[in-house]
């Protein structure tokens, strides 16, 4: 809502008096009159729309943003329950931490998986994974829709690595941040993929081996520069000056595709 001044607001309102009462002075005062306290209440807000801005907008109107949009920040992942027991030398057992007396564990062994919600704080990694979700909110499921909506959240270097037989494998194509990693679960929620059609990632960092123009082969480039040649401990082989012995440039072979299932809506 645009912001416009007292005079434009009232007199756009005096114009659409008709004709055969614009010859009534007090008519017209009252209905001035009211005309300027819609204007002091119009005046007041015409700015709000500029704090709900998508690109812009930050903390509780970022989440209001979010909840009319129908993604708020907390939501349900799977998780690996506590189980409850006594302080040991060690505060896990089996990959499980043990906690006490109403710390909310279980028994070993009475459930593999449970459910806990985890919370989006940071407003840029909300931002992002907000903007993935107008285009799911519009479905817009076409391809060059997703990569938009996947880089939204990832970055340009993001790819779709494949597609059919009701399934896409998308890649982040980099290493993801403790945060992404903690959400990998609700990431897909927000992305435009079409009802019936299942998503499987590819977390590898390196080209994907292929044929044709993008893909990758036998003996691509790794380390053109070379790597410092260490023992088993880690400790860099030196010379009798001290300087560090290197390899000469280093190739690799690429990736094989994976396509791993994130499970978004079970455990």
């Amino acid at each position: 809502m645009a912001c416009i001044e007292e005079t434009a607001f009232i007199e756009a309102g005096i114009d659409r008096v008709l004709t055969q009462y614009r010859e009534s002075p007090k008519l017209l005062h009252v209905i001035r009159s009211y005309l300027q306290q819609l204007w002091i209440a119009q005046n007041a807000i015409c700015d709000l729309p500029s704090y709900f801005d998508l690109d812009t907008a930050v903390g509780d109107q970022l989440t209001i943003i979010g909840k009319w949009m129908g993604f708020p920040r907390c939501h349900c992942v799977c998780d690996v329950q506590p189980v409850f027991g006594f302080a040991c030398d060690t505060p896990t057992v089996g990959g499980r931490t043990v906690t006490g007396f109403c710390e909310g564990g279980i028994w070993l062994a009475c459930n593999d998986d449970g459910i806990s919600e985890i919370c989006i704080t940071d407003d840029e990694v909300y931002r992002k994974l907000l903007i993935a979700r107008s285009y799911q909110m519009q479905s817009l499921y076409g391809w060059d829709d997703l990569l938009t909506a996947l880089q939204a959240i990832f970055g340009t270097q993001a790819r779709i690595m494949d597609a059919g037989h009701g399934q896409v494998v998308l890649a982040p194509l980099r290493a993801l941040s403790d945060l992404e990693t903690a959400i990998l679960q609700v990431i897909p929620r927000v992305l435009p993929i079409a009802p019936g059609i299942t998503t499987r990632w590819h977390f590898g960092t390196f080209k994907v081996f292929g044929f044709g123009e993008g893909w990758g082969g036998f003996c691509e480039e790794w380390e053109p520069g070379g790597l410092p040649i260490v023992t088993g401990n880690g400790t860099p082989l030196v010379t009798e000056d001290e300087t560090e012995i290197w390899t000469g440039p280093l190739t690799r072979d690429a990736d094989w595709l994976c396509r791993f299932d994130v499970k978004p809506y079970s455990c």
